[in-house]
C-alpha cells in the first residue's frame, strides 16, 4: 500500500482543511493510506504523526485554519534535523510527502527531491504569488477579507473626513492590494510592482477635497519600497515600523488638516471560514494529488490553470515571485 504524509508549511490559510478533507477521502477509494503530520515538518522529525481516517476529517471543510497546524521549520538546515527526517521517511515508509504552502515549503520540497524523497506541493497561500499557477489556496478568502474591511471603513473615513492607510499582505506581489483595493473601491493603490510617487499620493488627495470628497482610502502593500523622500518620515518613527505607519505619517505632515488613520489587516486576512471558490480549488487540488501519487508521478507542483489541474515540474523557477500583472493595476488606477 502507498502511503503519503500530509503536512502544512509555512503560513496557515483559509482552505487547507478544506484540502486535507479532500486528501483523506480520495485516498480512502484509491487504498492509499494518510499520514498527518503536526506542524509541518518539525512535527515529522518529532515523531508526530498519525494514520488519518474520514472520521478525522468529518465536519472541517468549513473551518478556518488547518487542524494540522503549521510550521515554517525547515529540517534540511541542520544536519541532525537532517538525518532525523531521512530515518523518519524510511521508518514510516513515505511514498511521498504532500506539502501544501508556498514558497516555503517548496523550497524544503526541491531539496528533498535530490536526496530521493519525493513530494507533491499544493499551492496554499493568500499572497497569490507562486508563478507556476494562476491560483493557489486560501487568496480568495483573504481577498474577501481586504474587499469587506475596505466597505466597512468607508463608512467611517467619509463620516469623519478621514484618510484611511489600510496595510494588506501579498508578501513581495500586489495581488490582494491591487484586487482587494479595486473591489473594495480604494482610491490609491501602492504596491512593490510599481514605482511610487509621494507627491502623486498627495496630488490625489487635494483632487478629492476639491471635488468634494472629503476622505480618501489608500491600500498599501506589506513590503511596498517607499521612496528615498520618505527617508526622513522614516526615521522620525519607532524601529520597526511598518510602510501603512509611513505612509500616515508622510500625509499628516504634508496635510495637516486632514485627519489621517491606518489600519494593518495582519493576522486577519489569514483567518476564517474558507470562501466557496478557495474549497473547491482546495479540493481539486488534493483529489489531483493523490491521482498523481498513484501513477508514481511525483516531484511536481501542482498548478490550477483555468478550472484544471496541470503540473510543473520541481526547478528553482517555482521559487521565483509572480508579479501583479500590470492591466489589473492599470484597471484599478481608473479609479484613482
Amino acid at each position: 500500500m502507498k502511503r503519503i504524509a500530509v503536512l502544512n508549511v509555512g503560513g496557515d490559510c483559509p482552505g487547507l482543511n478544506s484540502a486535507i478533507r479532500a486528501l483523506v477521502r480520495k485516498s480512502a477509494i484509491e487504498d492509499i493510506e494518510v499520514l498527518g503530520v503536526y506542524d509541518g515538518f518539525k512535527g515529522f522529525i518529532e515523531d508526530r504523526v498519525f494514520i488519518m481516517t474520514k472520521e478525522h476529517v468529518s465536519g472541517i471543510l468549513e473551518r478556518g485554519g488547518t487542524i494540522l497546524g503549521s510550521s515554517k521549520f525547515d529540517p534540511t538546515k541542520n544536519p541532525e534535523d537532517f538525518k532525523k527526517l531521512k530515518d523518519n521517511f524510511e521508518k514510516y515508509q513515505i511514498t511521498a510527502f504532500v506539502i501544501m504552502s508556498g514558497h516555503t515549503g517548496t523550497s524544503i520540497a526541491l531539496k528533498l527531491s535530490e536526496e530521493g524523497m519525493p513530494s507533491v506541493v499544493i499551492p496554499a497561500t493568500i499572497d497569490n504569488d507562486l508563478p507556476w499557477t494562476d491560483f493557489s489556496i486560501g487568496f480568495f478568502t483573504a481577498l474577501e477579507t481586504v474587499t469587506k474591511t475596505l466597505d466597512a471603513l468607508h463608512s467611517t473615513a467619509s463620516a469623519g473626513h478621514r484618510v484611511i492607510v489600510v496595510e494588506v499582505a501579498g508578501d513581495e506581489a500586489g495581488w490582494l492590494a491591487t484586487i482587494g483595493g479595486l473591489t473594495g473601491g480604494a482610491d490609491y493603490i501602492l504596491i512593490p510592482e510599481i514605482e511610487f510617487n509621494p507627491e502623486n499620493l498627495l496630488k490625489n488627495i487635494k483632487k478629492r477635497y476639491d471635488e468634494g470628497k472629503k476622505f480618501s482610502i489608500v491600500v498599501v502593500e506589506e513590503k511596498c519600497p517607499l521612496d528615498e523622500k520618505l527617508k526622513d518620515i522614516k526615521e522620525k518613527l519607532p524601529e520597526g515600523s511598518t510602510p501603512s505607519d509611513i505612509i500616515s505619517k508622510y500625509i499628516k505632515e504634508k496635510l495637516p488638516t486632514v485627519e489621517c488613520r491606518n489600519v494593518n489587516l495582519g493576522y486577519m486576512q489569514r483567518g476564517g471560514a474558507p470562501v466557496s471558490f478557495d474549497r473547491l480549488i482546495a479540493t481539486m487540488f488534493s483529489t489531483a494529488a493523490i491521482e498523481y501519487v498513484k501513477k508514481g508521478k511525483v516531484n511536481v507542483a501542482l498548478s490550477l490553470k483555468g478550472f484544471e489541474i496541470t503540473d510543473v515540474p520541481f526547478s528553482k523557477e517555482l521559487l521565483e515571485n509572480k508579479d501583479i500583472e500590470p492591466k489589473i493595476y492599470d484597471m484599478a488606477k481608473i479609479f484613482f
